[in-house]
């Protein structure tokens, strides 16, 4: 009979495990991790490209908008936990960060591999044993707590904390496999979809632009709205703009971008007006280029807007009609399309959907149906942008699930927990 059993050891699991010493005063759990994949942490290593962008700089309190609509949801956990004591965790234990001019927090190594292995040795020296080569078949409740079997063996825990993730990169390991399993213990697990991912949409016109990108565009969809810098490929729209609008989106949505948002239509219809006298003998193309140039709008953009629409390159500004101008003002700051779908798990970088937050205590990550299961990471119905706010949710909802697991092992051997 363990303590506590983790599934999955990725980085919730092993952080939870990593962080069990802060709670039980020198004591250890009787603690083990089982993972599905050959090895622990196949999935950190390629985070932040090798790299391992752990958080990011900044007010804990400006993290919340990067989590779409369940940012308010997963908010004491953030607080509980932040970037800031994640970092001072880290640097206490010898592991020291680094910010990037983007805000950005790395290891100072950048290495993922050194944060996987720091919380590979501080999990066993906190007691853990960790089994690979073991995916979880079967999860149900027993007497004294938890049964599991895997395709090996059965193990039994008083408690278990789900950490698999979703089904992003699934050849890591991360395929979704407990999800099934979750549902047949009555769980309300949201349909998980690829989640940081490019957008691919109908009559993509932008192909020949591939590599090419722009700062600080809009992009509106139904349900929500991103800003960032979009990059368009050969047969998609990606770049942060464009991953971040992926949670909102399904096949059939039409989403909305202004490529320059810091502007309105009327404002630059203004623009025109004042430089009619001035530019009449310049070509149309010629003026779109001068005004929208140094607002950041590639020329090769606008050369596609054109051709698209139809419009004549030579075409003078004042043989030009105002409705032509006008469509390529309309191209600019409400480019709309409908959506065919986005790329695969294959490609994701997170997973939207998992266990409903509603199963869980916003504080504890306990199940509000069965006392003693807890979740943490991407296994729950949370998911955020680009930039570190993943991991800092993994290790937010790690650090909450462990500190209360270790608060009830504690008072079961009377030791006072003073975190």
């Amino acid at each position: 009979m363990y303590d506590i059993i983790i599934i999955g050891g990725e980085a919730a699991g092993l952080f939870a495990a990593a962080a069990s010493s802060e709670f039980l005063k020198g004591k250890e759990l009787r603690g083990l991790i089982l993972e599905g994949g050959p090895e622990p942490g196949r999935k950190l290593l390629l985070t932040g490209a090798g790299q391992c962008n752990l958080t990011h700089g900044g007010p804990i309190r400006d993290f919340i908008k990067h989590y779409g609509n369940n940012g308010g949801k997963i908010r004491s956990a953030l607080y509980g936990f932040s970037n800031e004591a994640l970092c001072r965790f880290l640097a206490g234990e010898g592991l020291r960060t680094a910010m990037r001019e983007d805000g950005k927090i790395y290891p100072a190594s950048f290495s993922a591999r050194e944060v996987r292995d720091f919380l590979v040795n501080k999990a066993e020296q906190n007691g853990f044993e960790i089994r690979c080569g073991r995916k979880v078949r079967e999860l149900k409740p027993a007497e004294d707590g938890f049964r599991i079997r895997t395709e090996r063996e059965e193990y039994t825990a008083k408690r278990v904390l789900v950490c698999t993730g979703g089904c992003s990169y699934p050849a890591t390991g991360s395929d979704g496999s407990l999800f099934p399993v979750l549902r047949d213990l009555g769980l309300e697990v949201a349909e998980p979809k690829p989640a940081l991912v490019p957008v691919s949409v109908e009559n993509y016109p932008y192909g020949g632009l591939s590599g090419a990108s722009v700062s600080g565009v809009r992009i509106a969809a139904e349900e929500g709205v991103s800003e960032g810098d979009l990059l368009f490929t050969h047969r998609a729209f990606s770049g942060p703009a464009a991953l971040h609008i992926a949670r909102y989106v399904h096949p059939g949505a039409r989403i909305v971008i202004d490529y320059c948002p810091g502007t309105t239509r009327e404002e630059t219809r203004g623009m025109f007006r004042a430089v009619r006298q001035t530019s009449a003998k310049k070509e149309l193309f010629t003026v779109f280029r001068e005004i929208f140039g140094p607002l950041g709008l590639p020329e090769a953009l606008l050369r596609v807007f054109f051709e698209t629409e139809g419009i004549d390159f030579r075409k003078r500004f004042a043989e030009s009609s105002g409705a032509e101008a006008d469509r390529i003002l309309g191209r600019i700051h409400r480019d709309t399309f409908i959506v065919s779908g986005t790329a695969g798990f294959s490609e994701a970088m997170v997973t939207c959907g998992g266990v409903a937050l509603p199963e869980a205590e916003p504080k504890t990550f306990e199940s509000t149906r069965m006392p003693g299961l807890y979740f943490a990471g991407e296994v729950l119905d949370a998911d955020g942008d680009t930039g570190g706010y993943n991991l800092q949710f993994a290790f937010s909802s790690a650090w909450a699930a462990m500190k209360d697991i270790c608060r009830q092992c504690g008072s079961e051997r009377g030791i006072q927990n003073d975190h």
